[in-house]
């Protein structure tokens, strides 16, 4: 696990209020409207998707805010998404290779090493899918970013 500082990034995105149980409504959903939006504006898409999270707290029933974020370049509006700067984002990152059912895993050996470390966290934290498999979820490579002060 690292400490990186992430650097700012523009992004078409859909924001949503949901539970850890009604995540399964996006995947693979979302991203499919986001590259439509952006293709259909000329723009180029920039990076991979993220799925940025504000005030989860691992907590099944606990509402919060989901952000799912395509980094694109070129000006223009968007009559279905917003478009934003996500800022500088610093985090302790590990990369997982594999299912996303396995996340939960990582996430308690970041916060194992956020108290080891005695880092101060911060109320966000995001998932950069590198690579999206669904036929080969052993392929998958998702970054989690936990936000740290």
């Amino acid at each position: 696990m690292d400490i990186k500082t992430h650097p700012s990034v523009t992004v078409l995105y859909s924001t949503h209020q949901t539970t850890i149980g009604q995540l399964e409504q996006f995947v693979g959903t979302v991203i499919k409207d986001l590259c439509a939006e952006a293709v259909s504006n000329n723009a180029m898409i920039s990076g991979p998707l993220y799925w940025v999270y504000h005030g989860m707290d691992g907590k099944p029933d606990t509402v919060f805010t989901l952000e799912i974020a395509l980094p694109v370049q070129g000006s223009f509006q968007s009559s279905r998404f917003a478009i934003k700067q996500l800022p500088a984002f610093k985090a302790l990152t590990h990369t997982h290779q594999g299912a996303w059912e396995q996340l939960p895993v990582v996430y308690g050996q970041i916060l194992q090493q956020i108290d080891v470390r005695k880092i101060p966290m911060n109320e966000e934290c995001r998932e950069v899918y590198i690579n999206i498999d669904f036929q080969e979820p052993a392929n998958n490579i998702t970054e989690v970013q936990m936000g740290i002060l």
